[in-house]
């Protein structure tokens, strides 16, 4: 009986961690980077993250989880920083620090570098202020819909609509934003993805100001290649160049250089080392 009895704690116990499981990922980099608006224009740049993944289904099959990173531990655990989910036949309710329904949709344009070089290739987007937010998406047949509020305690919140559609190599979509106090955006993308090459471009309308952009990619072999054009809200334009090369194992060579025209303008450059575990 005692036997018995220990060999169905097991089983419980068993059939608990396989439900249930926490994930270790991260990734790293080094290399050198340039920025010609600084007195001293070369600079090394390094970094290493780790990210905690937490998925669990319940005995219904109703999936939860989250993900945060381990240096925004403190946000995550005020909602401002990384997010938690649950999803069903109904679909999948995200929150914490999670993009609006039109950036969800939308997104950026492909970017380029080691390190970003300054993300001149994300669209704005209203919804990237206040969190936690809160998002539902509900995907079907290469049909997304999705809504988002940011957190409505504050005195200025974004809510949010899209819908997008992929079929055949082919995707579009469209999205709006509003906050709650006066301003609203209206963005749209379409994009095409054959044979290795992504082409993807974006427009977007807030407040009589337009923005726009292109951005494609292409993958051949182990190398890709990548370009993009964007003009903001503010009539500035930015265009960057970028290539990578996987070495196997995670690792890769990454390096571009990006043209700022903000202000006086500046140019960013940098190649090095990426990887991922």
């Amino acid at each position: 009986m005692k036997k018995l009895l220990l060999a169905s704690t097991a089983l419980v116990m068993t059939a608990g961690y396989a439900a249930a499981d926490v994930a270790l990922s991260g990734s790293a980099r080094m290399g050198i980077a340039y920025d010609s608006s600084l007195a001293r224009e070369l600079s090394f740049t390094s970094r290493a993250r780790v990210v905690f993944t937490l998925s669990g289904e319940t005995d219904g099959g109703l999936a939860f989880g989250g993900s945060f990173r381990a240096d925004n531990a403190v946000g995550a655990n005020a909602g401002t920083a990384g997010s938690v989910f649950v999803s069903g036949t109904f679909g999948r309710l995200s929150m914490g620090d999670v993009a609006s329904a039109a950036e969800f949709i939308v997104g950026d344009l492909s970017g380029v570098g080691l390190t970003g070089l300054g993300d001149l290739n994300e669209n704005t987007y209203l919804g990237n202020a206040t969190r936690p937010a809160a998002r539902y998406d509900y995907s079907m047949d290469g049909l997304t819909l999705a809504l988002s509020i940011d957190n409505p305690s504050n005195a200025a919140f974004v809510y949010s609509v899209a819908v997008g559609y992929e079929m055949n190599g082919f995707m579009g979509g469209i999205g709006y934003e509003k906050v709650n106090s006066g301003a609203s955006h209206t963005i749209g993308y379409i994009g095409a993805e054959f044979e290795g090459v992504t082409g993807k471009l974006t427009y977007g309308r807030s407040a009589g100001a337009n923005q726009y952009g292109l951005s494609i990619s292409g993958s051949f072999d182990a190398t890709t290649v990548t370009a993009f054009g964007r003009r903001d809200f503010a009539g500035a334009t930015h265009y960057g160049l970028g290539a990578s090369y996987d070495l196997g194992g995670g690792a890769s060579l990454v390096g571009g250089i990006v043209r700022n025209d903000t202000g006086a303008g500046s140019t960013l450059a940098d190649f090095g080392l990426n990887f991922s575990f």
